[in-house]
């Protein structure tokens, strides 16, 4: 049975467009819209690029699809506007079937943990006219056990939080976690955000225009209305104060507290001891921390694509477990397309690159590391997911605490307080990570230990965490050998690692989207392929 799992839309709200392929409850293929028509979040698109990518590399025909599944069982009629959608573009339509939003997030981090049992939930603005879901899985099957409406949203409270301090909503929600690290918790947020036994209630009083029947403000009108803070909104673009940094960290404390009641209130319950978390808010790591440090579940799950995108995964997972397919747990996130040497060689000449061929691409790039060079790296089948996990990634060495103003400044384009994340060997963790367990998706924090602090400065951020990626030889070995060629010059078994591209560009999905990137920025170098290109070179 070959299930396509849809997200997206028609409308400028539905964003996170992607698109996954499941053979017999084996995922083949996944990758989100954005990466290919370059614009990201893919605003109102569905992912007939992504669909396509699918199909062609599972070598499969639209005739060969049994199930199409899309997450919006609210949506009126929608059915029809997915059968035109792929007569038009593909030629046929197979058979179509929409499903809950917060039953696909669900099953996208309980199938994919492999937990035989587990308390699942899920947080997100809202969708079908939810915003948070509370469900048990036990032996393959998932069982709801309770939900909070739309607008008692915790994501709705957060993307306020987000526009009041001047920034896009459903885009610029971690830059308010990566501020709080510069503030104290000093504003009391109970009155906006209260927490009760069972979890939370949001006092939606203070927002405007959003009802559980109705579309949200746009995007480009504010959702807060007469929020009682010290101090007045932050225009977008004025200058960030500490009164901001401090709102931001009392905002952030404030969601980890409601968090910790949930759950605590339904492992109590339940006596369910490993969590699964998925939907927007769970890219919150910092709360995924403290969640972890609680010492109330034994193990906790985030899988590589929270957001509305993973709903593409979920859906199909769904599907799958309903007619007898028993999903496959994801141990990886290398479900994209990839290039072959022949295909970046081709672009390479076609653009009028100066380039060298390499014979070992992780020694080359380790030496351009230890050199403290800035290199762009593009290896492999792409990441699904927010996160470059070490095929379509920026690294540099961590032991040059100036790399993070540089990789800001000259590269990013972003804000000098935005933290860059580790990527460790994951036998190597404890070492360098205080209560250290495999993350392998870059979806958790954890506090640096003495040795992180003194040899890696760069990866530290100012609260003491480092969202750190576990690197296995196993799913990702020539990144692994990346990273123990550049520990054999410099004594340290990570690397700085973030994504490759630049402010407001998707992460770069093919070829002429890594030169892009490199020649638009400050990188100092590409390792591409079995090639590499140094700026400054004349080879």
């Amino acid at each position: 049975m070959n299930v396509i799992g849809l997200s997206g839309g028609v409308q400028y709200g539905n964003q996170d467009g992607a698109a996954a392929l499941l053979s017999d409850g084996r995922l083949l293929a996944a990758a989100e819209e954005e990466r290919f028509v370059g614009i990201k979040f893919a605003n109102g698109l569905l992912p007939r690029h992504a669909v396509r990518f699918c199909l062609q590399h599972a070598g499969l025909d639209i005739r060969d699809v049994d199930l199409v599944v899309f997450a919006g069982a609210t949506y009126k009629d929608f059915e029809t506007t997915l059968r035109r959608f792929f007569k038009f573009h593909f030629g046929h339509a197979p058979e179509i079937r929409l499903c809950d939003h917060h039953s696909a997030h669900a099953a996208s981090s309980y199938y994919a943990s492999g937990f035989d049992e587990a308390l699942i939930v899920t947080l997100d603005f809202s969708g079908d006219r939810k915003s948070t879901t509370v469900s048990q899985g036990r032996d393959g099957r998932i069982e709801p056990l309770a939900q909070m409406l739309k607008p008692n949203s915790l994501g709705i409270y957060y993307s306020a939080v987000t526009q009041y301090l001047g920034f896009q909503r459903d885009s610029d929600e971690y830059k308010v976690m990566g501020m709080g690290a510069y503030g104290r918790d000093c504003h009391d947020f109970s009155h906006i955000l209260e927490i009760t036994r069972e979890g939370y209630h949001f006092h939606h009083r203070f927002i405007r225009g959003v009802t559980p029947d109705q579309p949200s403000p746009g995007k480009q009108e504010p959702l807060f209305d007469s929020f009682p803070m010290p101090l007045p909104p932050r225009v977008p673009g004025a200058p960030i104060t500490q009164e901001h940094y401090d709102l931001a960290a009392s905002a952030q404390a404030q969601l980890e507290r409601a968090v910790l009641s949930l759950v605590e209130h339904h492992v109590r319950a339940t006596g369910l001891d490993r969590l699964c978390l998925a939907g927007g808010v769970a890219l919150n790591c910092l709360m995924v921390q403290k969640l972890r440090e609680s010492g109330l579940v034994r193990e906790v799950f985030v899988p590589p694509v929270c957001s509305d995108a993973g709903l593409a995964l979920g859906t199909a997972y769904l599907a799958a477990a309903a007619a007898g397919r028993e999903p496959e747990p994801c141990n990886h996130a290398y479900w994209g397309p990839e290039f072959t040497n022949d295909e970046i060689r081709r672009v390479l000449d076609l653009v009028g690159a100066r380039y060298r061929e390499v014979s070992d691409p992780a020694e080359t790039a380790a030496r351009l590391i230890a050199e403290g060079r800035l290199i762009g790296w593009f290896q492999g089948r792409m990441e699904f997911g927010p996160r470059a996990l070490g095929n379509r990634s920026i690294l540099a060495h961590p032991g040059d605490g100036a790399v993070k103003d540089r990789l800001n400044g000259l590269v990013k384009f972003r804000e000098e307080f935005r933290p860059f994340a580790p990527s460790v060997r994951h036998a190597e963790g404890p070492r360098y990570f205080e209560g250290y367990t495999d993350s392998p998706y870059m979806t958790q924090t954890f506090t640096a230990g003495p040795r992180a602090r003194s040899e890696a400065p760069a990866i530290v951020h100012a609260d003491g965490t480092s969202r750190i990626q576990s690197v296995h030889a196993t799913t990702n070995p020539r990144y692994d050998a990346l990273i123990a060629a550049t520990a054999r010059r410099t004594g340290l078994p990570m690397i700085l690692n973030t994504s490759l591209n630049v402010l407001g560009d998707p992460i770069a999905r093919d070829p002429f989207s890594a030169l892009k990137t490199y020649f638009a920025s400050g990188l100092e170098a590409l390792v591409i392929g079995n090639f590499a290109l140094e700026k400054g070179s004349v080879e």
